[in-house]
């Protein structure tokens, strides 16, 4: 089989195409199609081989559509571009003390993630740069932002539960 990177030239746009027909959405699609790719080097060891590769990559990344959609159905959406989302106010006041203190506990996370995590990590979530305009901007390549993006993420998430 041919390696990821050759995998993610030749597929990407593909894969970005289909999510964009699931969601609409050119950041929202760009990043599940990012996180597709993360996903299939994770797994890459038990793809068969049986189907397409394409096929393979569509199940993931609508799996992630998926499940990204029960994450925002927690959430009410009170802009136009889905940018600022509040809790539903079905929660109690624990769940959303919970919720707070879980925002304060990743943001210090984040400020102690090291180089060049915490600035990619950063132009992604709040400039909402894409994966793009980040390599350009640290003059790397658009799959190096990618991965250091999902590493970041990885990093803040495994801190988060070990906590």
């Amino acid at each position: 089989m041919a390696d990821i990177e050759q995998i993610y030239r030749e597929y990407f746009y593909d894969i970005f195409r289909y999510l964009m027909s699931l969601c609409h959405d050119e950041n929202t699609a760009e990043e599940l199609a990012a996180e597709t790719f993360f996903r299939a080097v994770l797994s890459f060891k038990s793809f068969r081989n049986e189907s397409d590769i394409r096929v393979w990559l569509c199940s993931i990344a609508r799996n992630l559509f998926f499940d990204r959609q029960k994450q925002l159905k927690r959430f009410t959406d009170l802009s136009d571009t889905g940018m600022m989302r509040i809790p539903d106010t079905n929660k109690t006041p624990e769940e959303d003390m919970l919720a707070g203190e879980t925002y304060q506990q990743a943001v210090r996370e984040v400020s102690l993630l090291k180089e060049p995590y915490k600035t990619v990590f950063y132009m992604r979530t709040v400039e909402n740069s894409s994966f793009r305009d980040i390599a350009n901007r640290l003059h790397k390549t658009e799959n190096w932002a990618c991965v250091t993006y999902h590493r970041a993420r990885k990093m803040i998430r495994e801190a988060m539960e070990n906590e």
